[in-house]
């Protein structure tokens, strides 16, 4: 809020002092859904109040008018607004509508004008599920638009994407296998800085709007289509198969997507105990001989170290990374703490995917009308800073400029739609005198966080020329 440079002689002395204390909270008044036609009225009034517009827009969002709503919040911000409400309410305009781009893009801005700690948490976590959401929406889209990328030659120059291997044992409970390896190798793969290497839940995202299941992964077509889609250069498939009871056998086909040919082949075998010695030597070798880049001695060391030790622990983690991408984030979290048990300590990839499935777990318990409370709770709105004053705060003070700085003062106090309602109190004015007191009594309800009936008094006194009053 910008008020006018203080004058020689204590002119606006009483009324800033009046409306600082009114604006000491941060955010915007709060509204709610049976605000929208006050505050419409109130736009139109003022069209150029953007603190206006993103209330109506709040209002709007609460009324489940979601176009509406964003038609207003983007006119604020285009206009110059950038609160944190704005940011705020759009984001969650956009979740509601499910334009996960634009979401994320509000949410992000939110995260660097907010004012609300409590809320930017919780905006963080909440990014984490709308990026899932959005790759699932760029899968849809791909799918959609699959003829005209085919036509394409537009690829990432030494991208890699890894495809889950195909599983093919009658041992289902080591399918987990297959999540976790191309985990394992994506992050084995991304240790080159030569390598341009693709998220696995990306890849991951993708298959699944192909309606695939772990043995259609090395089908030939199927790395050829998601290669294009994914817009990747190279794209690693395979597939595991057990033989006997112990043993184990990867035969892995790196495919060239612009020409369809495979760019090379390679077999590796294991005790399953070795199964992380087969696993960094199938990268390794890919990396070297089928791609043509050169390890460095620390890039190879790096890949090497980055292992668990123990299988069934692999196992737990394998178990929850499927379960993340079907959704279920509390049996992930299960998977992910039963692999810790199992091998404690600090397999980074884990680390960072039980901390991905805590933010996801609360971020999908929280709901748009839930973040909105926390804002208002916390700062971002409710009790909060009002607008730029009004123009007549700026000049000598008639009856009706007083009238209105006290209804803008009080909304701000405690809006509600009876705002227009607002007694004044009786108004005493002297001949003799240049001080006008006027007093306000708000009725309470008992949800505005104030006891029983609330009175202010503002005296604002004018000085007359010469100093006196």
């Amino acid at each position: 809020m910008t008020f006018p440079s203080r004058r020689s002689g204590g002119r606006y002395l009483p009324l800033l002092v009046a409306l600082g204390l009114a604006a000491c909270a941060p955010g915007l008044p709060n509204v709610e859904a049976v605000d929208v036609p006050r505050l419409q009225q109130e736009v139109a009034a003022s069209p150029d109040d953007t603190d206006l517009q993103v209330q109506l827009g709040m209002a709007q969002f609460k009324a489940g008018d979601f176009d509406a709503a964003q038609i207003a919040l983007e006119g604020a911000i285009e206009a110059g607004n950038e609160s944190g409400a704005a940011f705020l309410y759009l984001g969650m305009v956009q979740e509601e509508r499910q334009d996960w781009s634009a979401a994320r893009e509000a949410y992000n801005q939110y995260l660097v004008v907010g004012a609300s700690a409590d809320a930017r948490d919780e905006v963080r976590k909440r990014l984490t599920l709308i990026g899932r959401n959005l790759l699932r929406a760029q899968a849809q889209q791909a799918l959609i638009q699959e003829a005209q990328i085919a036509g394409s030659a537009d690829v990432t120059p030494q991208s890699v994407a890894v495809l889950p291997m195909a599983f093919n044992s009658d041992r289902d409970d080591l399918e987990p296998l297959v999540y976790a390896l191309s985990d394992m190798m994506t992050t084995d793969f991304a240790v080159s800085n030569a390598l341009v290497v693709l998220e696995r839940s990306q890849i991951q995202a993708l298959l699944d709007e192909m309606s695939l299941t772990s043995s259609g992964y090395a089908e030939p077509t199927t790395g050829a289509r998601a290669g294009r889609m994914l817009r990747a250069e190279h794209v690693f498939q395979g597939v595991l198969t057990t033989l006997g009871d112990t043993d184990l056998q990867t035969d892995a086909d790196v495919l060239n997507v612009p020409s369809t040919a495979s760019a090379g082949q390679l077999t590796e075998s294991a005790l399953l105990e070795g199964l992380f010695d087969m696993e960094k030597q199938i990268v390794i070798r890919t990396i070297r001989e089928v791609l043509g880049v050169t390890l460095t001695p620390a890039e190879e060391q790096a890949i090497l170290e980055n292992r668990m030790s123990n299988v069934l622990a692999f196992l737990a983690y394998g178990r929850g990374l499927r379960l993340i991408d079907q959704g279920d984030y509390a049996g992930a979290q299960a998977e992910f703490q039963q692999s810790v048990e199992l091998e404690p300590g600090g397999y980074a990839s884990r680390t960072a995917a039980m901390a991905q499935v805590s933010g996801l777990l609360d971020a999908a318990g929280m709901t748009t009308a839930d973040l909105s409370g926390l804002a208002g709770a916390t700062g971002e709105s409710g009790l909060g800073a009002l607008g730029p004053p009004i123009a007549s705060t700026t000049q000598d003070f008639g009856n009706t400029s007083v009238n209105g700085t006290l209804e803008h003062v009080t909304r701000g106090v405690a809006p509600r739609p009876t705002d227009g309602l607002l007694n004044k109190g009786p108004t005493d004015t002297g001949t003799g005198s240049g001080t006008k007191t006027v007093d306000t009594s708000v009725e309470s309800t008992g949800t505005e966080g104030l006891p029983g009936n609330v009175e202010a008094q503002i005296t604002i006194v004018i000085q007359r020329p010469g100093g006196e009053e």
